[in-house]
């Protein structure tokens, strides 16, 4: 980018800040125009100022920015409206969706669908007791938002339609078959919880559970090799029986 970009209050939000020089930090911003951008917000770490309060994740900001190249510089920053905060596992989840937005999304690639999951998501762990149904329609959608699409309405090898009462395989970067053998493995799901997933219903723990092993399938194709650190983290607070 060679050109002076200059975007005045664009919708955003804080997806990650680290501290920058002595008093200013670098902010990495999921945008709804500009995609992923990074920020330098100068002097934020003074106690004085106030827009620090508000450069927090989670936030409904607009944000208003200059940049000749990668990085920008922070010009203005309000709350485009209130927000109730988040707690306990929806806290964890949201940072959990940072860092899988971080880790998938090209930087300065616009796309408005990643922003509208984003902070629909966000709405939806308002409500603590569906933040594992708010995770499972946040990575279906960001992936085919992303153009990771799965196809769960046909069976990749006949052309039928999957039936609910039938066992598929599925493969990550091609989509469900019949499943013919013996026995079933982490690959293998019940066509009516397949259906579940692709309608966006997940009513009940066991479509829940399905979906969320699917996902992490499709996930780690695209995450690579390296493991996300938000998911350790959970394992962990969910294994010590601490959710909340």
């Amino acid at each position: 980018m060679s050109e002076r970009e200059q975007v005045h209050l664009e919708r955003s939000y804080v997806l990650h800040q680290r501290a920058y020089r002595n008093t200013s930090q670098l902010l990495d911003c999921l945008s709804e125009r500009h995609g992923l951008v990074t920020l330098v917000a100068q002097g934020s770490r003074r106690a004085y100022k106030g827009q620090r309060a508000l450069l927090q994740p989670f936030l409904p900001l607009r944000v208003s920015w200059v940049r000749r190249g990668e990085l920008g510089r922070l010009t203005h920053v309000e709350l485009e409206h209130a927000a109730a905060p988040l707690a306990g596992r929806s806290l964890l989840a949201g940072f959990y969706l940072n860092e899988l937005l971080l880790r998938l999304t090209a930087r300065g690639d616009p796309n408005a669908e990643i922003f509208s999951c984003y902070s629909r998501c966000l709405s939806d762990l308002m409500t603590p007791s569906s933040v594992a149904r708010a995770l499972r329609l946040f990575e279906l959608r960001l992936l085919q938002a992303l153009g990771y699409a799965a196809e769960l309405g046909h069976d990749v090898d006949t052309g039928e339609p999957i039936q609910p009462g039938l066992s598929y395989r599925f493969e990550a970067e091609r989509g469900a078959c019949v499943h013919t053998g013996s026995g079933n493995g982490d690959d293998t799901f019940l066509g009516q919880d397949l259906i579940a997933l692709r309608e966006e219903t997940l009513a009940d723990e066991q479509s829940l559970r399905a979906a969320k092993r699917l996902l992490a399938r499709l996930l780690n194709v695209y995450l690579g090799e390296r493991p996300l650190k938000t998911r350790s983290v959970m394992r962990e607070v969910v294994g010590r029986g601490l959710e909340t």
